[in-house]
């Protein structure tokens, strides 16, 4: 072979193989860049994937921090608002305080939780409109009370769970109001009783002719066992019912004192009334029917009638007025006091007495003038509600 030809052969093996060796380095690019894309699409998988974890994280944390704030609410309304607080540190505890901060913010439960006020109000007992089946006597165990400085009683009922224990009128203003209830509930219904009055001579000093007509003016004034009242008040008495009851109309300035204690399921009421008096002056009234006495429910009117509890001044001068026209009475009673048994649950009367000792003072009677003193018992039992 010619050099020429062989060089040419050579020099074509070397360009061959120079190809060769390029296109090989070619593929080497192209596998390296290849190898660098797939790891940087790797990276970003692996970028993408914890960011999507830590999404899922956020959302799960979110959602289980509204779960704890959901029954942190929960626990709050049922619990009382003393709890709120202790629900939201739980929350920020759990470490997300904008949850805990969002969910509860402006929120107030106060008027979800039951306050004493309330709770007192709801505790409140009986009134007497309230119907509730008693024995026939209204009576029950004694129970031991203690005195307030209010006027009433506190009680120390040995049945703690009594719904009446805590009802016990206290203060004078309310336990007049009580007594005044408990009798104009008896009146408003008619109800039947047995009535009983009793005044006995307490002195009499006179001139010679009302001395001699002491029977007589004992008369006009209901004193002595002869002048005695008794009437059981019943269904047929009811258009004449104020003749031996009213309705109280007593105000707390009406009594010096107002006390009430409780025994077994009676009230006991204790009112001291106030002094008054009536009085005529030659023949012509000045004042009746008007002083604390006559307000009490006690049966008291114009005219004189066997069955007015207390007697004034005006009722003895229209006794007296056909013999004695110009007449001057004074009229006045002291030491009143009504003592009221009051079933407690119901409110209704049980049994009401009342005492008060009166003096007469009269001149120009027949040319003559008297003193007379007596006092006066007045018994209401039986009630039948």
């Amino acid at each position: 072979m010619s050099k020429k030809k062989k060089t040419k052969l050579e020099d074509s093996e070397i360009l061959e193989s120079e190809e060769l060796n390029s296109g090989a380095v070619e593929v080497e690019d192209t596998d390296s860049k290849k190898s660098k894309k797939s790891k940087k699409s790797k990276k970003s998988k692996k970028k993408d994937k914890k960011k999507m974890d830590l999404d899922t994280k956020q959302t799960l944390f979110k959602s289980i921090t509204a779960v704890v704030c959901v029954i942190a609410l929960c626990s709050t309304i049922s619990s009382g608002v003393g709890s709120l607080a202790e629900a939201i540190k739980a929350s920020v505890a759990s470490g997300d305080d904008s949850a805990a901060s969002s969910d509860f913010a402006g929120d107030d439960f106060s008027s979800d939780v039951p306050t004493d006020a309330d709770a007192s109000a709801d505790a409140s007992t009986a009134t007497p409109d309230a119907e509730v089946p008693t024995d026939a006597d209204g009576s029950a165990a004694a129970d031991g009370s203690a005195s307030t400085s209010s006027g009433g009683t506190a009680t120390t009922p040995s049945d703690s769970s009594s719904s009446t224990s805590s009802s016990i009128p206290t203060g004078t203003a309310q336990i007049v109001s009580y007594y005044n209830t408990a009798t104009a509930k008896a009146v408003n219904k008619k109800v039947p009783f047995n009535k009983t009055r009793t005044t006995t001579e307490k002195g009499y000093d006179a001139g010679v002719a009302l001395k001699a007509f002491k029977s007589l003016v004992y008369k006009f004034m209901g004193v002595g066992s002869d002048n005695q009242f008794t009437k059981s008040v019943t269904s047929a008495d009811k258009d004449s019912y104020h003749k031996y009851l009213k309705a109280s109309k007593l105000t707390a300035s009406d009594v010096t004192s107002a006390t009430c204690t409780k025994s077994g399921n009676n009230y006991t009421i204790t009112l001291k009334i106030k002094n008054g008096s009536s009085s005529v002056k030659e023949g012509s009234v000045v004042s009746s029917n008007n002083s604390p006495l006559d307000r009490s429910g006690l049966a008291c009117g114009d005219n004189d009638k066997d069955y007015w509890d207390h007697k004034t001044a005006e009722n003895v001068m229209s006794a007296i007025k056909d013999v004695a026209s110009g007449a001057n009475i004074n009229e006045s009673y002291s030491n009143a006091t009504i003592v009221a048994v009051v079933n407690a649950s119901t409110g209704n009367l049980v049994s009401l007495k009342a005492s008060f000792d009166f003096k007469f003072e009269l001149s120009k009677v027949m040319g003559s003038s008297a003193n007379a003193e007596a006092s006066t018992v007045v018994n209401m039992t039986g009630f039948k509600f």
